[in-house]
């Protein structure tokens, strides 16, 4: 699964961080933090003396959840609205949510009993993951000229910029913007290697697009199975082990079936026509152990050197 190698496998540190994480983002983003605080005696609201001007406590007045310091102040309360921590805090949930998802420890029952081919495959890692960042970066673009960063900025910094963050006047800033040419080019540019990227990274199975009759004979299908092996172990390597395995086995049985007859042959040569008796009905009866890859061997070398003809 492409998953398992993008997404690292959680711990059980990193679980138990991602519940607490979880359990904190929900208190604070609902604004009880400063309630939770003050009912365990670790910090208290404001409150000033009007006859001495003498203030007490941590909590200013309107202050209700917990937040990343800002600037030169270590202040961590802030307004109710969201801000960089909850972003970072978001971003970390969603990462273990779909580690957890890909290293999921109990699979499906019946997937085992399931030989369904898959119709996309991945042929390149690599280019899969490049498609990935691309398509970030167009999302990033896109929301930076709609003006989503400024709003961030001035989320979290209570700041009023408007427009696209770029180079603007030989100067990093944010600067009003409009739409150009060279703006359309640049997402067009980065979609088309995104979807390029995706090109190169998958490959799609045309036999179940358009399915023909399986006809190939015994060592063609063996062939096919290390074929397919291979293709499979580039997602899925216990997958694509055991058509390897299964296609292995396969070859074994058929020149065991090979070995049987020659020592059937041996043993009519030498005269004991019980050994060979009995081989040759072990290869050729229906109830044979070794009928089937007998069977196979058979056909297998009366179509060689008949290949189909191809239709116009």
């Amino acid at each position: 699964m492409v998953l398992r190698r993008v997404f690292k496998k959680p711990t059980r540190l990193s679980l138990l961080g991602a519940t607490f994480l979880a359990i904190f983002e929900a208190i604070n983003s609902s604004g009880f933090s400063d309630n939770v605080a003050v009912r365990l005696g670790l910090s208290t609201r404001v409150n000033c003396d009007n006859l001495t001007g003498i203030c007490s406590g941590s909590i200013p007045y309107g202050k209700e959840k917990i937040v990343f310091p800002q600037g030169t102040s270590f202040e961590i309360w802030g307004n109710l609205e969201i801000g960089i921590l909850d972003y970072a805090i978001v971003a970390l949930l969603a990462y273990t949510l779909i580690a957890l998802w890909a290293h999921r420890p109990m699979e499906n029952r019946f997937a085992a009993n399931k030989k369904t081919r898959k119709l996309i495959a991945v042929k390149s890692i690599r280019w899969i993951r490049l498609a990935v960042s691309l398509l970030f970066l167009l999302f990033l673009s896109t929301a930076n000229k709609m003006g989503r960063f400024a709003a961030m900025y001035n989320n979290v910094l209570g700041t009023k910029e408007t427009g696209s963050f770029g180079w603007h006047d030989g100067s990093l800033k944010f600067s009003a913007f409009e739409w150009g040419l060279l703006d359309i080019v640049e997402l067009l540019l980065l979609f088309s290697l995104a979807v390029y990227s995706i090109w190169r990274g998958i490959e799609v199975d045309r036999a179940i697009l358009n399915p023909i009759p399986d006809n190939r004979n015994f060592i063609e299908k063996i062939w096919g199975g290390i074929t397919e092996a291979e293709r499979d172990q580039r997602t899925d390597i216990e997958g694509g082990a055991i058509k390897a395995n299964t296609s292995f086995t396969n070859l074994v049985k058929m020149l065991g079936a090979a070995a049987s007859m020659n020592v059937a042959a041996a043993s009519l040569d030498e005269g004991n026509v019980k050994v060979a008796f009995n081989k040759w009905k072990n290869l050729t009866h229906r109830k044979g152990k070794q009928n089937k890859d007998w069977k196979g061997l058979s056909e297998s070398l009366e179509q060689a050197g008949n290949f189909p003809e191809e239709e116009e």
